[in-house]
């Protein structure tokens, strides 16, 4: 279903309606020609890169169903969920698709590099507990980063080097492009420092994340999943759910339960791509125990069927 969230513009003085906007409808809105991969309409892996040759002076505030990183260099007042950071000659911002943003040049000069993926694309390329110290998947982390001149020839590097990478031939460009990201992402949280500290909530989410690190990856129908459910890894950690949850929420952004969603499906998404697994193994390795209630899970997160995505997947590469 469609939702549809209704705010105040600040800066026309009228309420306003918060959409989602699709990849397709990304390169439709830059005037961009549509990438191949995404004209079939399937779920499909897809990045791109590009430098900021062109720019409108307002991008629209909406939420994606795609991740974005830009290497700002310019003046400019990043958007997001109502709060408004202000970018003085350079900085990063890494977008968080959940979370409704936009970005309103200030100067006339502005140019940089923004490279944009989907979950597809990045499957379990970076541990859970990695991914939430980034502004990338923690809502609860701020978007922009301010950068010196040395921080902002690194990143710019990292861009021109996956810009390379993708416009060459090599048949493992995509996997050196996954490395490069990540890359990306870890210089992120270095450059903005440690999202959790050393007190006794952060060392809980720390020791969440390592329990659920270590259920993963699965590598046999014979080793199914243990550990399905908040209640199961708070008896695992000798603490109360409700606390779990509460710390978890407040350090991520998200629910204990959708955390532990996020990974089984990232799971499921690799077992379906590198694996002749059938459905039904798959589900009882996940911790389902009919294939239909793994089928409906599934498509409930993915808006797919198992089968459908290897088959859209693997027919797109």
């Amino acid at each position: 279903m469609f939702v549809i969230t209704f705010v105040f513009d600040l800066y026309n003085n009228e309420i306003m309606q918060i959409g989602t906007e699709t990849l397709p409808e990304f390169y439709q809105r830059t005037n961009q020609a549509m990438p191949a991969d995404l004209l079939s309409k399937a779920n499909v892996s897809h990045f791109n890169v590009r430098e900021r040759t062109c720019l409108n002076k307002l991008t629209p505030y909406n939420r994606r169903d795609y991740y974005k990183i830009c290497l700002i260099i310019g003046d400019g007042i990043h958007t997001a969920a109502g709060k408004e950071a202000l970018i003085e000659k350079t900085g990063m911002i890494f977008s968080n698709p959940s979370v409704p943003s936009a970005y309103r040049a200030t100067s006339i000069s502005q140019s940089g590099f923004y490279c944009l993926f989907n979950d597809t694309f990045l499957l379990n390329t970076i541990r859970q507990d990695i991914r939430y110290q980034s502004a990338l998947f923690n809502p609860a982390v701020p978007p922009v980063i301010s950068l010196n001149a040395e921080q902002v020839d690194r990143f710019a590097n990292l861009f021109r080097e996956m810009e390379t990478l993708l416009s060459g031939q090599y048949f493992y460009k995509y996997d050196m492009i996954r490395s490069l990201l990540q890359m990306m992402i870890l210089e992120g949280i270095r450059v903005q420092g440690p999202v959790w500290q050393q007190n006794a909530n952060d060392r809980l989410i720390a020791r969440f994340f390592s329990v659920l690190n270590q259920q993963f990856p699965v590598d046999s129908p014979e080793n199914p999943l243990r550990l399905l459910t908040p209640a199961a890894y708070a008896d695992q950690l000798n603490i109360h759910v409700n606390h779990l949850n509460n710390v978890v929420k407040r350090s991520t952004g998200k629910t204990t339960r959708e955390i532990i969603h996020e990974r089984i499906v990232e799971e499921a998404k690799t077992l379906l791509l590198n694996t002749d697994w059938d459905a039904a193994q798959i589900a009882y390795t996940l911790g389902f125990e009919y294939p239909s209630h793994f089928n409906k899970y599934f498509k409930q997160n993915t808006h797919t069927t198992p089968l459908l995505f290897r088959e859209q997947v693997k027919h797109a590469g």
